[in-house]
């Protein structure tokens, strides 16, 4: 049986648009689905990313909007903390023109793009059939392997029966105009009444725009959050002009299995997210790296059952998986903190030695580095011992992130 293609990428975000990149680049016949009209509108993404991510995404400078150096910490009792400054640690991008020349590279070398959501997909003998819809009209088309790179509630993992990542957070964004105190400095609130399970932020992207938002769990409406945070912090919100208003999931674990047979998920579908920033960009751009290769060895060896795909999971897990594990268990332990803990934290990083460590090694990409090493430095001792004192299964969690493995 002819096959329409051989691969279907259904979502072309980063992970998406990466992925069908490097496989058209290979030669296969590629169909990039995506279901709105503009590939990445209506944007749903603070849009901070590492200068590490650039170098990975090849496509160069173009989207940089505003440059960051460092980071104001706000605790809701009225702690704060300042990390950072001098070099550029992270940039704003303009997340529409990002994603769109992602998806240009992947037409330029040969794939398909289809304006089409994704209804249901099915095993169907040796290969994957994909009904969609356009304006209203049905169709279908079969591939050989289909890429799941369509976000936290993945149709493709829904449809072929495989479980998605289960621990999310809902968040509320809003891009507008503000004056702020620094513009290369964000702001990050935190706080369990003030963001449940998460935190609030300004990324400012400059000449006075910002994106401010927070998130929340325990069934914490982002909306009222993020009217309570305006409220505690008033002399940093008031005058906010709100031009956009957006919402979003974000997973925080891993999906079960990100390969079956004839399917791999990447990104946001796989759980690839840091668990302690949100962020998904970076990751979901090894991922589909490494998927892409992945896929191409299963070609070569005619074989795409789930056997022959599992060293894709493996192999992420290797690059990124390690630091997303120390991620959430860094994450749990600062959820297991009283607010009054928070405090004595924020307030350990004014000390002129752990502001150093933090500038010498912070990392977004790849916070548990610093977090860590902030941990195991003298000035933090005496805290981390009183915490272990009042909180052991915190420290635990604390101790586990150190391991490199699942404990």
């Amino acid at each position: 049986m002819t096959l329409d293609c051989d691969v279907a990428v259904v979502g072309a975000g980063p992970a998406g648009s990466r992925t069908a990149r490097n496989l058209a680049r290979a030669g296969l016949r590629v169909r990039l689905l995506e279901e709105h009209r503009r590939v990445g509108v209506p944007s749903h993404c603070s849009g901070l990313i590492s200068l590490r991510t650039l170098r990975e995404a090849e496509i160069g400078e173009d989207a940089i909007i505003h440059r960051i150096t460092g980071a104001f910490i706000h605790t809701e009792n009225g702690g704060e903390a300042a990390l950072g400054g001098g070099a550029t640690r992270a940039v704003a991008i303009d997340r529409v023109r990002w994603d769109e020349t992602l998806s240009e590279q992947a037409q330029a070398a040969g794939a398909d793009l289809v304006r089409a959501r994704l209804t249901r997909a099915q095993h169907e003998n040796a290969h994957v059939r994909l009904h969609t819809q356009t304006d209203g009209r049905d169709a279908s088309f079969t591939a050989r392997v289909v890429v799941g790179a369509d976000g936290a509630h993945s149709r493709v993992a829904r449809s072929l029966g495989m479980a998605g990542p289960s621990e999310r957070v809902y968040c509320l964004g809003i891009e507008g105009k503000l004056t702020t105190p620094r513009e290369d400095f964000v702001h990050v609130f935190v706080g369990s009444e003030l963001a449940p399970g998460w935190f609030g932020w300004i990324i400012p992207t400059g000449d006075g725009g910002v994106r401010a938002g927070i998130g929340s769990q325990n069934g914490a409406k982002p909306i009222a959050c993020y009217r309570r945070m305006t409220e505690m912090f008033p002399r940093l919100f008031d005058g906010i002009e709100s031009c956009r208003l957006y919402g979003g999931t974000i997973p925080l674990d891993f999906a079960p299995k990100s390969y079956d047979n004839n399917v791999l998920l990447v990104g946001d579908a796989a759980g690839q997210v840091k668990p302690f920033s949100g962020g998904g960009i970076y990751t979901g751009l090894v991922a589909g790296r490494i998927a892409s290769a992945a896929i191409l060895r299963a070609f070569e060896r005619h074989d795409v059952t789930a056997a022959a795909l599992a060293p894709y999971e493996r192999t992420w897990k290797r690059e990124i998986g390690r630091e997303l594990l120390r991620s959430l268990r860094i994450r749990r332990f600062g959820l297991a903190l009283s607010d009054g803990e928070v405090e004595r934290v924020v307030a350990a990083l004014q000390s002129e030695g752990l502001r150093q460590l933090a500038a010498r090694h912070g990392d977004i990409d790849y916070p548990s580095r610093v977090l860590l090493r902030l941990a195991r430095s003298l000035p933090a001792l005496s805290l981390l011992a009183w915490v272990t004192l009042r909180r052991p299964g915190a420290a635990w969690n604390l101790a586990r992130a150190h391991l490199p493995f699942a404990v």
